[in-house]
């Protein structure tokens, strides 16, 4: 499958999956993050996780930020995505909710004054952000390439998605340099895509 063809395979899936979590009312967002934050806690990737890389979330996401103070409170090495260039990034150590700044795009990072580069090796699980998502661990990004160049680096995370239920689809697209994900958490369910099982759990 050539690029292009892939670029249009996706585009269409990408803009309406976009288009589905903007027209969600924000009280629906609301439970439906809550759930999936107190969920995820349960899991004993998460659990045993040390260093844990999230997002910090926009306002069309699902709120991490909750999580986030969470784990933080409980002595957890927390770190989120610095964009460093193009399709690139890098971890960073947040010490503290305050150390908040905005970075690229007005997505916020970890204050570079307050906080250090964390080696890809060293994150226990990365929470991926997306588009949509399929069982057999297809992800289909938003289009920038930096997720699928820096999960290959973190060879010892566990690729866990949080996503809404209705971002869950059939079939992503997927090219070779696309990087898959092992497992995915929505408010209605828990799919394990490591081992190819499609299996889906009530959770």
């Amino acid at each position: 499958m050539t690029d292009e063809v892939l670029v249009a395979q996706k585009k269409p899936l990408r803009r309406e999956m976009l288009a589905r979590r903007r027209a969600l009312a924000a009280e629906e967002r609301r439970r439906a993050s809550e759930m999936i934050c107190v969920r995820v806690r349960e899991l004993p990737m998460l659990q045993e996780a040390r260093t844990i890389m999230l997002y910090a979330s926009t306002e069309e996401e699902i709120d991490l930020y909750p999580l986030m103070e969470t784990l933080l409170a409980e002595g957890r090495r927390i770190v989120l995505p610095e964009i460093t260039g193009r399709s690139t990034m890098e971890a960073r150590e947040l010490p503290a909710m305050d150390a908040l700044t905005d970075g690229a795009f007005g997505i916020a990072v970890p204050d570079p004054t307050r906080s250090s580069i964390v080696p890809p090796e060293e994150i226990d699980v990365v929470v991926v952000p997306g588009a949509a998502f399929a069982a057999d661990g297809g992800r289909l990004g938003l289009g920038g390439g930096y997720y699928d160049r820096f999960l290959p680096r973190a060879l010892n995370a566990v690729r866990l998605v949080l996503a809404f239920d209705f971002q869950i689809v059939p079939d992503v697209p997927m090219g070779t340099q696309d990087a898959r994900v092992d497992a995915i958490l929505s408010e209605q369910r828990m799919i394990s895509c490591k081992r190819m099982e499609n299996l889906e759990e009530e959770v």
